[in-house]
């Protein structure tokens, strides 16, 4: 895990420090022009009451919360024509649930184990803290522990030229060894009554439902 976000080039050029004015551009579709705000960023809230698996479940060790919860704060702040909000299905991976991806001034910052109601508001102290500085700062103390990195990143030259990545020091997993290849949840494949065979492998599930999921397709889980 990477808990620290390194900022931008405090010499590039800080196009929105300060500033709450609004911005828009013309966009078209379905052969007209719409004028339309442009944001810094987004918030995106996984929530049981739209459609995920385990975020905001209690029954599954989560923190239930009413989607007001992180929509009243936003509200409050009048951030609405700055950094927009939506609440989602599943973001994954589910096991650190509860999770929210924050993705601003063009950075994905992924939150985990949102468990806590008091994380809501340090999550948007956080974020109009980059509003203001019109760039993407360290997480504060008392989030870093819930920053995680989902996504593969490529590393870039300085002309913008992807470079290779050097061979990772840190956990590296293989592959999907001890994972339920469609909800992607650690399991243990002694303590589970649900496997199958496949590829010359057994693999695990963390239940029926999810059993039935890759039998129907298993090329789209893993490979051969």
């Amino acid at each position: 895990m990477n808990d620290g976000l390194a900022p931008t080039d405090a010499s590039a050029p800080d196009r929105s420090a300060g500033t709450r004015g609004i911005r828009s551009v013309t966009a078209e579709a379905r052969g007209e022009s719409f004028k339309i705000v442009q944001l810094a960023g987004m918030l995106l809230v996984c929530a049981r009451q739209h459609g995920s698996c385990c975020c905001g479940w209690d029954e599954k060790g989560r923190m239930p919360f009413d989607p007001s919860l992180w929509g009243d704060e936003w509200e409050r702040r009048k951030i609405r024509n700055r950094m927009h909000l939506t609440f989602t299905g599943c973001l994954g991976p589910c096991a650190i649930g509860n999770n929210a991806l924050l993705q601003i001034h063009g950075r994905s910052i992924w939150l985990k184990d949102l468990n806590d109601s008091r994380i809501t508001p340090a999550v948007f102290d956080y974020a109009e803290a980059m509003l203001a500085a019109g760039r993407v700062l360290p997480p504060p103390d008392e989030l870093r522990a819930h920053v995680c990195e989902r996504f593969v990143s490529r590393p870039v030259n300085t002309d913008g030229i992807a470079v290779t990545r050097p061979a990772s020091s840190g956990e590296v997993g293989d592959g999907l060894e001890g994972l339920d290849p469609v909800c992607l949840m650690e399991i243990d494949p002694a303590a589970t009554r649900h496997v199958a065979e496949y590829g010359g492998r057994m693999i695990a599930f963390c239940a029926p439902s999810c059993k039935k999921e890759f039998l129907a397709d298993p090329g789209a889980y893993v490979g051969t």
